[in-house]
């Protein structure tokens, strides 16, 4: 399994939640077999996205689609984020505990 990865630097949860809600770039037909949404303890505006996808390619594509049909629009970055989202591909390895198997 690979997952996908995405730090969020929001300026506004709610207004973010509510973009990331509508699904701009297509999370439920680009082959993510799960979604899971964190925010910071320390900083409520700190938003971690974590896609899980069965093959690397198609977490890669959906990275890539993510970079020029959302993170590449003025109105997205300036609007939403602090700063750029950043994003990163990681391979499981290995898994312990509840859910392991």
């Amino acid at each position: 399994m690979f997952t996908l990865q995405i730090s969020y630097p929001v300026r506004d949860y709610e207004a973010f939640k509510k973009v990331f809600d509508s699904d701009p770039a297509g999370r439920a037909a680009s082959g993510a077999t799960s979604v899971r949404l964190f925010r910071d303890t320390e900083d409520q505006n700190s938003v971690a996205v974590l896609l899980d996808f069965d093959t690397k390619d198609a977490a890669n594509v959906f990275l890539d689609r993510l970079r020029s049909d959302v993170w590449d629009k003025p109105e997205v970055i300036g609007q939403l984020m602090t700063a750029s989202p950043t994003g990163r591909i990681l391979e499981e390895v290995a898994r312990e505990g509840r859910g392991a198997g």
